[in-house]
């Protein structure tokens, strides 16, 4: 009997009011108390080890135990307002999850799902740092992962719980479960207790970046958005621009995982205060992904095959783009290969278009034409291109000063760039920005793109229909237009250009071989190699 109440009547009669409740709690706590106390004694005579029998006289004892927990789940439940007399007592309910008894261990965890409902309990258990005793009953008490998941899922909302249950291993533990789990209540709750911590503001991120070491990218994506298509992601096979994944690249996370949860739960069971650690070279070497170009999160030799993928966060991944060209500054396959993924991002989606100015790309970019001739500057060129179809960038062109000057240098300085630097000076010049015509003949671009029409060798016919679309769209300029007029007069080469027509020039099936096509393989503007530009002979005949 504690305060006047039989404890076992009690327990036979839950509902029963009572009449001081608050007062039965404590006195419920006190005696647990003395009862742990007792029990914690027993266990260091056991040095350190838990208990596995039970000798007659403590057995009075254990049932006190028993009874008095279940007393207070049902006083807990039954009078509710009342949990926070729990706040002080929480290292000795969370020290009754280590006994070596089943029953205690189930009354201790139904007692806490119901008191971490209350804020304040939850921040009082904070305060006692007794999460290593919680995420051991993860394994060691499988009939009551339901309630260790519930318990951890109302103590996540306090971030000190998260920074404590972090260091403690929760992600490894939880890792297991989403993982190698056979039942869907327990993944779905392991999802859903996932999605919660990653959208904690402080540790939030930190723990996005472990699970990245394990998982690719775009399940922590929908972990944090929809666990049901994490679940469903997770258990069949993709191949597309955002997520190879494979039987063999399941059973790889699922071996790793389960391989470290075992190692660390089984140090942890010795010493609940035990922290985990992560290597920090570590990753999961999936043999799927091996070799792959990744950017942003996206697959770019696939995302180059399925340039109408509609990836999850476009802008995101065009400014991951962006800064890669930047990175890979002298070439190679790898800038060839990120060049082609952001033209043909460009292309399918061209209201990203609009983004790039605020997001400060352009002037890098001119940067790196004029600073990175040959190859990067033919890359840099193409770039432009779809750039240049759009009025926002066009504006961006004209308020960076050093625009049209990088373009000569790009084109003077590979052949192959003549073509792609025509097309561009076409599609700038066209949208009528009298900001852009200064620039030009400030930069002599009009003499430069006349030199380009007298040579019958090395300039494509494309490429001189679009130097002449550009020249007469500079010449109607209405600030600048004069001046570009007087020079155009002065030369021979324009009288026998300046009345044709060439539309014949710029056709966009595949066996034309100009730079107006629709996007190839590669995700060019291209519609075919150089190779396939008209011949000496041919040129001859047309001009």
């Amino acid at each position: 009997m504690l305060g006047n109440i039989f404890v076992r009547i009690y327990n036979e009669q839950p509902s029963f009011s009572l009449n001081e409740p608050r007062k039965f709690c404590v006195d419920l706590l006190s005696f647990l108390g003395d009862q742990a106390q007792y029990l914690h004694s027993l266990l260091s005579m056991n040095n350190g080890d838990t208990i596995t029998e039970m000798k007659p006289e403590h057995e009075v004892r254990m049932k006190h135990s028993h009874m008095s927990l279940e007393a207070l789940k049902h006083c807990m439940q039954h009078n509710p307002g009342n949990e926070n007399t729990c706040c002080g007592y929480f290292k000795l309910l969370f020290a009754l999850l280590k006994m070596k008894d089943e029953e205690i261990q189930h009354l201790a965890l139904e007692v806490l799902v119901l008191v971490t409902r209350n804020q304040d309990c939850v921040n009082s258990i904070a305060e006692a740092k007794v999460m290593g005793c919680l995420l051991v009953m993860l394994m060691l008490l499988p009939s009551s992962r339901s309630s260790v998941l519930q318990v951890l899922h109302a103590l996540v909302s306090n971030t000190t719980i998260i920074k404590e249950v972090l260091v403690k291993g929760s992600l490894i533990y939880l890792l297991h479960l989403f993982c190698n789990s056979s039942a869907p209540n327990i993944r779905e709750d392991t999802a859903l207790l996932f999605s919660k911590m990653l959208s904690d503001k402080l540790v939030g991120p930190k723990v996005r970046l472990v699970l990245l070491k394990f998982l690719p990218s775009l399940f922590v994506e929908a972990l944090s958005d929809s666990c049901e298509t994490a679940i469903h992601m997770f258990d069949n096979n993709h191949e597309n621009p955002e997520l190879v994944w494979s039987d063999e690249s399941r059973e790889k996370l699922c071996g790793t995982v389960q391989k470290m949860m075992t190692l660390h739960f089984k140090e942890q069971l010795k010493n609940q205060d035990m922290d985990w650690r992560l290597p920090a070279d570590f990753n999961v070497k999936y043999t799927d992904m091996a070799g792959e170009l990744v950017v942003g999160g996206v697959f770019l030799k696939h995302f180059i095959k399925q340039p109408s993928w509609g990836v999850r966060k476009p802008r995101d991944f065009m400014s991951a783009l962006f800064e890669a060209v930047l990175q890979y500054q002298n070439g190679g396959d790898n800038a060839e290969t990120i060049s082609s993924a952001l033209i043909a991002l460009l292309i399918s989606q061209p209201i990203l278009a609009e983004q790039v100015p605020p997001l400060g790309h352009v002037p890098k970019l001119m940067q790196l034409i004029a600073s990175k001739p040959g190859d990067c500057g033919r890359l840099g060129l193409q770039i432009l291109v779809p750039l240049a179809g759009n009025d926002s960038c066009v504006k961006t062109f004209c308020n960076t000063p050093s625009s049209i000057s990088s373009i000569m240098i790009a084109m003077r300085n590979g052949q192959d760039a003549v073509a792609v630097g025509a097309e561009v000076c076409h599609k700038a010049f066209t949208k009528n920005q009298p900001g852009l015509v200064a620039q030009a003949l400030q930069s002599e671009l009009v003499p430069y793109l006349l030199s380009l029409l007298e040579d019958v060798v090395h300039t494509p016919a494309s490429a001189k229909a679009q130097v002449v679309i550009a020249l007469k769209a500079m010449q109607m300029d209405v600030m600048n237009g004069g001046k570009v007029l007087e020079k155009l007069e002065n030369s021979p080469i324009w009288a026998s250009y300046k009345d044709q027509k060439h539309d014949l020039f710029l056709e966009t099936t595949r066996t034309a071989g100009y730079l107006t096509g629709p996007v190839g393989a590669a995700g060019y503007l291209t519609a075919g190699p150089l190779t396939s530009y008209p011949t000496l002979r041919h040129l001859s005949t047309l001009l």
